[in-house]
């Protein structure tokens, strides 16, 4: 009785062993009952050898393959591209952009822009010599025009604008802003702005107060934006044009706003030469509100 015990322990043991290496070899079975593989010893290297083996002769073994999108003999690997050229090309890039940048600098360095400006007119003469040399060089200025000679000659202050130039305000008679209350300040330049609207259909929008005269009360009394100079030909003074010239090459620079006077006929004749040297020199012309 007790051998046979012992026989049947023994081959209860042996079932049970059988039966659990059956179970861990079933593949599972999932909703799909697709039935999945389970390899504890997958590595790529093997599963890459294997691959190769297995396909058939069209498959050009030197080609590059790729696992999870078909490696079919289809699919064109035949254009490779080197890391040291991906990187050489950068590399280009690099130097390229350096060399944009380091011209667009040198571009930006060698753009100079000036603007000329021209006081106490419109005078019949004087101001058509003036506009007729800017016409030739396609030069556009600002003048500052006295509302009393606007009054007078409103044609040329119209030919001005017609001609693209800017029209700004220099007050009605000259006076020094300074030296006068709020209300006389504002019928100077009221009174002036009437005269050039008349002349122009156009309000100007800037105003230079006479002998660059300005304080706080000046600026609270109008509304226009004001406009001094810091190139001075002192064209009024000396009346020369090579003077003129001089001056002007003394203190030409970038963004300058040039002062001259278009009622001095010895400025009308210094103006060519004046242009001349500045479009030598790489300026572009503009006029006070493009410069501002």
């Amino acid at each position: 009785m007790g051998k046979k015990i012992t026989v049947l322990s023994i081959l209860c043991g042996i079932l049970v062993v059988v039966g659990f290496r059956l179970w861990i070899d079933t593949p599972p079975t999932y909703a799909s009952n697709k039935k999945v593989a389970v390899n504890a010893t997958y590595n790529e290297p093997s599963a890459s050898n294997d691959y190769i083996n297995k396909s058939s002769g069209s498959l050009n073994k030197i080609m590059p393959y790729y696992m999870n999108d078909g490696g079919s003999p289809g699919r064109n690997c035949t254009t490779y591209i080197k890391v040291e050229n991906i990187l050489d090309n950068k590399e280009a890039d690099v130097v390229q952009e350096d060399d944009r940048q380091q011209k667009q600098a040198e571009q930006q360095a060698s753009h100079k822009r000036i603007a000329l400006t021209f006081d106490d007119g419109p005078h019949k003469n004087v101001t058509d010599q003036i506009l007729t040399t800017l016409q030739k060089y396609n030069v556009k200025a600002t003048f500052f025009v006295l509302g009393q000679n606007a009054a007078k000659y409103p044609d040329v202050v119209k030919k001005a604008d017609a001609f693209g130039h800017e029209i700004a305000n220099h007050t009605w008679s000259h006076k020094n802003l300074t030296k006068l209350n709020a209300q006389q300040i504002r019928a100077e330049i009221d009174r002036a702005n009437e005269a050039i609207c008349d002349a122009t259909g156009k309000t100007p929008t800037m105003y230079r107060p006479p002998f660059g005269a300005l304080d706080e009360n000046v600026r609270e009394s109008i509304d226009l934006t004001p406009v001094l100079w810091n190139i001075d030909t002192l064209d009024w003074q000396h009346k020369t044009p090579k003077k003129t010239l001089a001056n002007l090459k003394a203190q030409a620079k970038d963004n300058g706003i040039i002062l001259m006077h278009d009622i001095h006929q010895q400025s009308a004749d210094a103006l060519e030469d004046v242009i001349l040297y500045l479009k030598e020199e790489g300026y572009e012309f503009v006029t006070t509100s493009q410069l501002l």
